[in-house]
């Protein structure tokens, strides 16, 4: 049974879909579930519940992340260790920054520098960055040293030299680069493959990338192909078929084909989910269909994507979540 975190009186509680209370309202602050468990504030102090509503890790933290292969950093006194899903201290919590595990290692901050350590706290990659990312899927971390970013594997072998003025991580085997004011892109042997005289550049998503060119932004796909000719002020990313483009400070989306789909008109907008995006207009968030008829009139503070027929919203000042028709769930 899915259950949503809903604010009532300055506290948090669960409800079903239908509404109806499963957890009281006793947390000031609680989050949505994530493998079964749910992370919660409690006088200042996070810990997470399960879906009884029990505590599986007591609120003693003034921060816990989620967990990620099986192990969650947390916080105290602007301190950093991590913990295991039974609770338990595992790595010491003496770090000045730490972050999650992904491929066995974890980024962690001491003495100013980010080195990697692995599941028994043992530094793996010696402290000597300034900046160091989580490894991907191919296993390389987007680091920094003094000005400079490159690529390290998790071995600590520089993959992609430290030359980079500027660099994203990798997404869809690519990754934005920038040495100077030259804007391209690199594959992860560090190949340049795709430049094209662009004033910036963004991550690719569903096969293509925002580029802007004279201070106006299109699309290349990954042949470097200018897909979607530069001609609105500013564009997100693709997400679900569709992107956000600006012209005069108002916002609507295209196709991938280049299309307007939905006139700028508005003055922002969201992505598009479950056959509907969400649009703002004089301040309140709203909801409309594909051919830009208003499904759900604009009336939140705020208004987030549908998942399973379910949006989290801020409706006169408290989160909830409303169904497709425009009804609260509580």
């Amino acid at each position: 049974m899915k259950l949503y975190p809903v604010e009532k009186e300055d506290k948090y509680g669960y409800v079903n879909i239908d509404g109806e209370v499963v957890i009281p309202f006793k947390f000031d602050f609680a989050d949505e579930f994530e493998n079964n468990m749910a992370f919660v504030e409690v006088e200042g102090l996070c810990g997470f519940i399960n879906e009884e509503g029990e505590f599986v890790i007591k609120p003693k933290y003034d921060d816990i992340n989620y967990f990620n292969e099986g192990m969650a950093v947390v916080e105290i006194h602007h301190k950093y260790g991590y913990i295991n899903v039974q609770g338990e201290e595992v790595i010491s919590i003496k770090y000045e920054d730490a972050k999650g595990f992904t491929k066995g290692l974890a980024a962690v901050k001491i003495l100013g520098k980010y080195g990697y350590i692995n599941y028994k706290g043992e530094m793996i990659i010696k402290p000597s960055f300034d900046e160091a990312n989580e490894f991907n899927e191919n296993g390389l971390a987007l680091v920094k040293k003094g000005e400079k970013y490159g690529y390290i594997d998790t071995c600590g072998n520089t993959v992609i030299d430290l030359i980079y003025d500027f660099a994203n991580e990798f997404i869809e085997e690519l990754a934005a680069v920038a040495v100077g004011e030259e804007y391209f892109f690199i594959d992860i042997k560090g190949n340049k493959v795709i430049e094209g005289g662009f004033d910036f550049i963004g991550n690719f998503s569903e096969g293509l990338a925002p580029v802007s060119i004279e201070d106006t932004w299109g699309f290349v796909n990954k042949t470097g192909e200018l897909i979607i000719e530069p001609k609105y002020h500013w564009t997100d990313n693709f997400s679900n078929g569709y992107a956000v483009i600006s012209t005069d400070d108002k916002y609507g989306f295209i196709d991938k084909r280049g299309n307007v789909v939905i006139e700028p008109k508005y003055d922002n907008v969201f992505d598009f989910s479950e056959g509907l995006f969400s649009i703002e207009v004089n301040g309140l968030w709203g909801y409309i269909d594909i051919n830009g008829n208003n499904m759900i009139e604009p009336k939140f503070e705020e208004a987030e994507n549908f998942i399973n027929g379910v949006a989290k919203v801020k409706y006169r000042g408290k989160e909830t979540y409303t169904k497709k028709d425009g009804n609260l769930i509580c």
